[in-house]
């Protein structure tokens, strides 16, 4: 079932960009291949989860790539929906927009799947090329193309740091498959010099793809000049997928005695940086694709503190965090997508009474934006409990204490948003600097036209969604983490 998925979205993919220009001209059906492409590997990749083996030796077929991959899959489907909304603003080629989305759910799967670190190393630079094209789609905008100038340069430069390290791990250890460099690692009687050098340039390498501090500079820039749905692509797609193959890395690949401390300590640091720098950058942002953009390192910042805890419940916990962050932010940027579309800016100032135009946009907006802040009942409170709770078991009572002291603080420009929205009269006539640049997907074809709102079926299915999720998750944890667990076994 789960090589079913990847064929499935490798040769929906693959047809939507063979046959684009024929598809161009029917954009709906290219949005329908690419939905349908994208629900069909959810299912496979849901039907798989009891199964455990191997694909060709390279491939694992388990409850942790089933789980992962239908989280994916999910998240493709998400953002094709949130596309599909507005078809017109995607001049440069719609259908090709799809295949990429397809191809970093893709390579995101193969990350989690894969059994070596050449099939890792592939998965990793898939998911980036997709999103490093995506990113500078407005390639006629300033604003886009020097986010992806940025992007793909110190993209480029994290990934030669990997294969570095990867190089280095298969000299030290004589393989490049995850058990054999364990065991032989294990059978030699002191650990290879070669091995620190390997984890140093390793921690860069996922560094910046998880955009920790000091690797993050890239991510707001990212998110300002890229189409919002695809800010909300790269905010969790990616991102997820790495931080599940650098948790199995920590916990399994290199859980030896001399290694385990090491990597602990090296994971606390970078985790406090950027959960406090992450936050601190966000306390001043007007613009709310930005603001999300470090809100996302700061979240990043609170999974890696499951990471550092090296254990399988730290494992677990990042698991359960991921998927409910999954639900909050592509709910977020789908909502500021929508009012994009609407000719509404993403800046705080101009949501200002919004609460009061459009309450039903405004309640949904302000339970993501709660679950991001970790309001209890909900899944980022849930997520965000055990992932402390990890970290005290672990003995990392600081860590813990770091991070529920940077909760308390990214409530202030959560609910700095929130307030706008149902405290503040609206000002129509308050402009914001730059908005030629601030908001790139208004200049394309509003569907809705300034001051109105109607949500598009898709748009709406996806936030109804991502609003169960987030409830779900958040009263009733219990099935979702029993299966993680499961998987984990």
């Amino acid at each position: 079932m789960v090589m079913l998925g990847l064929l499935t979205l490798t040769l929906t993919a693959s047809a939507l960009l063979l046959f684009s220009n024929q598809l161009e001209r029917n954009p709906k059906m290219a949005g329908g291949i690419a939905l349908g492409s994208s629900l069909f590997a959810l299912l496979f990749f849901t039907i798989s989860g009891a199964t455990t083996g191997t694909v060709l030796g390279m491939l694992n077929a388990n409850g942790v790539t089933a789980i992962g991959g239908a989280t994916l899959c999910l998240i493709a489907a998400l953002t094709i929906m949130g596309m599909v909304a507005n078809p017109y603003k995607y001049t440069a080629g719609l259908t090709e927009v799809y295949a990429l989305v397809l191809y970093t759910a893709l390579g995101g799967i193969l990350i989690l799947a894969a059994n070596n670190l050449l099939l890792l190393y592939v998965g990793i630079e898939l998911s980036s090329y997709s999103t490093y094209i995506l990113v500078g789609y407005y390639r006629n905008k300033r604003k886009s193309t020097e986010a992806a100038g940025k992007y793909f340069v110190l993209g480029a430069l994290a990934s030669a740091f990997l294969l570095y390290g990867f190089s280095l791990v298969f000299a030290a250890s004589g393989s490049i498959y995850f058990d054999a460099i364990t065991a032989n690692l294990l059978a030699n009687t002191s650990l290879p010099t070669l091995i620190f050098p390997a984890l140093a340039l390793l921690l860069v390498g996922f560094s910046f793809k998880l955009a920790l501090v000091p690797f993050h500079a890239w991510t707001p820039d990212a998110y300002q000049g890229a189409p919002t749905m695809v800010a909300a692509l790269l905010s969790v797609g990616p991102k997820v997928a790495i931080t599940i193959a650098l948790a199995n890395l920590v916990t399994k690949v290199f859980s030896l005695e001399g290694l385990e401390l090491v990597l602990t300590h090296a994971l606390a640091y970078l985790a406090a940086l950027t959960m406090t720098i992450g936050n601190l950058q966000a306390l001043g942002q007007n613009n709310l694709k930005r603001l999300l953009g470090y809100s996302s390192i700061a979240q990043l910042g609170t999974i890696t503190v499951g990471i550092a805890s090296g254990s399988i419940q730290g494992y677990a916990a990042i698991m359960l965090y991921g998927i409910g962050y999954v639900f909050s932010n592509i709910g977020a940027f789908t909502i500021i997508a929508t009012l994009a579309d609407a000719g509404i800016a993403p800046i705080i100032n101009k949501y200002r009474g919004l609460g009061k135009r459009q309450p039903i946009i405004a309640t949904l907006f302000t339970l993501f934006l709660l679950s991001l802040a970790g309001m209890p009942l909900l899944a980022g409170f849930v997520g965000k409990l055990f992932v402390f709770k990890s970290a005290v078991d672990a003995g990392l009572i600081l860590l813990a204490l770091i991070a529920v002291a940077n909760t308390v603080l990214a409530y202030f420009y959560y609910f700095r948003i929130i307030i706008a929205m149902w405290l503040h009269e609206s000002d129509d006539a308050l402009e914001s600097p730059a908005v030629s640049d601030t908001i790139l997907d208004t200049q394309h074809s509003p569907v809705n036209g300034v001051g109105s709102l109607r949500l598009q079926p898709t748009v709406l299915v996806a936030l109804i969604i991502a609003a169960a999720g987030v409830i779900l998750i958040g009263i009733l944890p219990s099935p979702l983490l029993n299966s993680i667990y499961q998987a984990l076994q």
